[in-house]
């Protein structure tokens, strides 16, 4: 006769359902942020890798763009190349700053913190959806 779940522990049955998971080692896809490639001419400031880095982390050079031009208040055009050139002199270290700001807050998907997201433009908001878990996020707009 079949023993009926009730007939068994709390502990038999944690065991049997460890048993049943995989045992495989879960992979953390290394993600590391590319680093922005930053030439200061006069009193301009030029990120020549400005659209492998937006292709990289699968966001549209414009919406980058806008989030460059508001945080650090300054007017900014996409160069031929695809290069970013910002009016005003911002280091290395200010721009890279402001990349790891966005990812964090616009790529990284912050219930599963997937890198596999897509950023929505819906009236005055931005809907960040995950790929890997589905899940969907309210951001503010820029």
């Amino acid at each position: 006769m079949a023993r009926s779940v009730r007939d068994y522990s709390y502990e038999e049955l944690l065991e049997r359902a460890y048993s049943k998971l995989s045992h495989k080692p879960v992979k953390k896809e290394a993600f590391e942020i590319p680093k922005a490639d930053v030439v200061i001419v006069g009193g301009k400031t030029i990120i020549q890798n400005f659209s492998r880095i937006a292709d990289y982390l699968n966001r549209d050079p414009k919406i980058m763009q806008r989030y460059f031009m508001k945080e650090l208040g300054t007017p900014a055009f996409l160069g031929e190349s695809g290069q970013l050139i910002l009016q005003g002199r911002f280091g290395p270290h200010v721009i890279n700053r402001l990349i790891d700001m966005f990812v964090k807050k616009y790529v990284i998907c912050p219930t599963c913190g997937s890198r596999f997201t897509v950023l929505k433009k819906v009236g005055k908001v931005f809907i960040l959806k995950c790929q890997a878990c589905g899940a969907e996020t309210t951001l503010e707009a820029f």
